[in-house]
């Protein structure tokens, strides 16, 4: 394993000033960029930085501090004696719309809030890092307002590794695995589009565990809807290892739907024998091919 190192570095002293940590910086800075939005540019562009409380996004800097805190405590490691290790990069997801809006300022006071209270939590939970705690902001099609993830960076592979290793060898323990496992099986789904005046039936290949299929307007999809209320890129399907087949929204304008009620974004939703899943205004039943 590679060398831990604490988190004490703090970002530099312009980045946090003065301010205490916790609720009272994380509330100064959207007052400041309130502020200068409403003087550069009005309120309307307030609004589309996500600078006002969206209920239907709940878009705030404070709530994105405890989302990604949250999402630090749920992915740091058990290491035993050496205590638990902590994610060290934060990647600040920003939707294409929002960032190209956003000034430069704005995104970098962003970073410097984010990173100053995730080192803080780190080390009031006296967690440990591989790396120092740093921060990389990206535009991210698949990202609606903003967003953010804690990662392992470079060593996420090795730490996948170490545990697929761990649970080989208590499968090894416990189970007599025979030689020459026999390979998953596709799976033949086909998704009937009803369309204004005709069904389609086009056919999806999935693996149990495998592959995502990609649902949208753009011809590269594997599920192609050319209709003006589906988004280029609209959703994705999976098939699990229970050969449950799954959809998720990925950030669709008008929405993905499974028997009228619309799917909340980033979360996948198993489809049953029957259901009606519907990408913006297109219905598409999907069935199971028998083998």
């Amino acid at each position: 394993m590679t060398e831990q190192h604490d988190s004490n570095a703090k970002p530099d002293e312009a980045a946090k000033g003065d301010q205490p940590a916790g609720s009272t910086r994380s509330a100064a800075l959207p007052e400041r960029l309130l502020r200068r939005a409403l003087e550069s540019a009005g309120e309307v562009l307030d609004r589309k930085l996500g600078r006002t409380i969206d209920p239907k996004s709940g878009l705030t800097l404070s709530r994105l501090i405890k989302r990604m805190n949250l999402l630090i405590d749920q992915k740091s490691r058990d290491e035993g004696a050496k205590g638990r290790i902590a994610p060290h990069l934060l990647k600040l997801k920003v939707e294409w719309g929002k960032h190209s809006e956003a000034e430069p300022e704005l995104i970098q006071d962003m970073e410097h809030e984010l990173l100053a209270a995730a080192i803080d939590h780190i080390n009031d939970h006296r967690y440990r890092t591989l790396a120092p705690v740093t921060i990389e902001t990206e535009v991210d099609i698949f990202t609606t307002g903003v967003n953010v993830e804690a990662t392992f960076g470079e060593f996420e592979e090795e730490l996948r590794q170490e545990d697929e290793a761990r649970r080989a060898t208590k499968e090894v323990g416990s189970v007599n695995i025979p030689h020459g496992a026999v390979p998953v099986a596709d799976v033949l789904v086909t998704a009937r589009v009803n369309l204004q005046h005709t069904k389609k039936d086009i056919p999806l290949t999935f693996k149990p565990g495998g592959k995502r299929r990609s649902v949208g307007r753009g011809t590269d999809n594997d599920l192609h809807l050319n209709d003006g209320s589906v988004s280029k890129i609209h959703a994705t399907l999976v098939m699990n290892q229970e050969d449950v087949l799954m959809v998720a929204d990925t950030g669709s304008t008008n929405g993905t739907f499974i028997n009228g009620r619309r799917l909340s974004y980033g979360e996948a939703y198993p489809i049953e024998e029957g259901d009606v899943v519907a990408f913006g205004d297109i219905e598409v039943r999907f069935r199971k091919d028998q083998s």
